[in-house]
């Protein structure tokens, strides 16, 4: 009985270890400080203690190797005085794996899908145990730090190119969409019923080509426009707005790529587990993320001369001298703008969702409306195909 105890205590042990730790690495700093000005409890405790993130690594690896220590003694209590036959049977057949998943697999997975809630709750009561665990986590290395990050031994700057973009694919699969967007306290945003004067100058005052509107407050966006929308619109005549899709914090960036690809969408609500605005997330920023930084039309030319881009996005009117300077390719000289290029290709006004391949490039088409062209995404093409972890069935 005392054996099992042992064991039973030592997983639990170990497991909180684990969890700390991973919750700890995947926790949004803007996330917490919102916790914390809502009056969760222990959230502003926590924030100041991750602000040594050090302490934490120490005493979560040292809370896990003490429970691993307990975990082992109990086993040893348990297989005492059976053979040895049955004894490693017991050990690698029950103990190991029910070590690795109470201890790794399923505090890895909590830690990385609540990690603010956890750790509002775990982290304040292991910093207490600090002093007395820090021993047992070592001593951190910088220089073994920096070998995880960045692989060693990687001949030339092809071969790290290569694992960095691999990397960079794989990790996207498994990071929450949280890690990705722009938090609340950065958003900017159109004020529902704001004058067509007010909504110009912020488009220009931020740069941006699009914004989201809102409602009341920023927990209550009912969509975006666009800026070239305000060349349409008269006075007196409602905002066209474009629909935004909606995500949890916790769901992978991988998975909200594919939806948003799917249903067309270029900005989506990152919601808190209140139903409130965490953030927002564009489509630019998930490809961002997946596959590097993207040039866009209002990054200017002169960059993207310097060192030809792999994607870019602009809008219907921009002009094709623009695509072969950023691109360094050579298009057909029939149109002017990218527009007028895909419309003579396809022969009328191509359709949200088309692709066109010319000259080694693949035009997607992203917005069109019946009577014209308004946003089209350029990339290299053919690309390879690979999953993103989409939904499935």
């Amino acid at each position: 009985m005392m054996g099992w105890l042992l064991v039973g205590a030592g997983l639990l042990v170990a497991g909180l270890g684990v969890l700390s730790a991973v919750a700890s690495s995947s926790v949004h700093r803007v996330e917490l400080y919102r916790w914390s000005t809502r009056g969760v409890p222990n959230a502003s405790a926590a924030e100041r203690l991750l602000a040594a993130p050090d302490r934490i690594v120490r005493a979560s690896k040292g809370l896990a190797t003490l429970g691993m220590l307990v975990v082992g003694l109990g086993t040893a209590t348990l297989i005492d005085g059976l053979p040895i036959p049955l004894a490693s049977a017991v050990l690698f057949l029950v103990a190991v794996p029910l070590a690795l998943t109470v201890v790794y697999a399923f505090p890895r997975t909590l830690g990385r899908y609540w990690p603010e809630r956890i750790v509002g709750r775990v982290v304040p009561v292991l910093a207490r145990l600090v002093p007395l665990l820090s021993p047992l986590g070592g001593t951190p290395a910088p220089a073994a730090a920096d070998a995880d990050v960045e692989p060693a031994g990687v001949g030339g700057e092809a071969g790290r190119g290569e694992l960095t973009a691999l990397s960079g694919v794989l990790a996207f699969t498994e990071r929450p969409v949280r890690e990705v967007m722009t938090p609340r306290t950065e958003i900017v945003a159109v004020r529902e019923g704001a004058s067509l004067e007010d909504i110009g100058r912020l488009f220009v005052e931020s740069g941006y080509s699009r914004l989201p509107v809102y409602r009341e407050s920023l927990d209550h966006l009912i969509g975006m426009i666009y800026a070239f929308d305000l060349l349409k619109i008269t006075p007196g005549a409602e905002l066209p707005l474009r629909p935004i899709a909606t995500a949890p914090a916790s769901k992978r960036a991988s998975h909200l790529l594919f939806e948003m690809q799917r249903d067309r969408r270029q900005i989506a609500v990152v919601l808190d587990e209140y139903g409130g605005t965490a953030g927002i997330v564009t489509f630019e920023d998930l490809l961002e993320e997946l596959i590097g930084e993207i040039f866009d039309e209002h990054d200017g030319v002169a960059g993207a001369a310097a060192a030809p881009v792999q994607l870019m996005e602009v809008s219907g009117g921009a002009p094709v001298e623009e695509i072969v300077a950023a691109f360094d390719v050579t298009l057909p000289d029939t149109a002017e703008t990218v527009s007028g290029l895909l419309t003579r290709l396809a022969g009328r006004i191509p359709n949200s969702g088309e692709r066109y391949l010319v000259a080694g490039l693949e035009f997607d088409v992203l917005d069109a409306t019946p009577n014209r062209l308004e946003r089209v995404l350029i990339r290299r093409g053919p690309v390879p195909m690979f999953s993103l972890g989409g939904p499935t069935g």
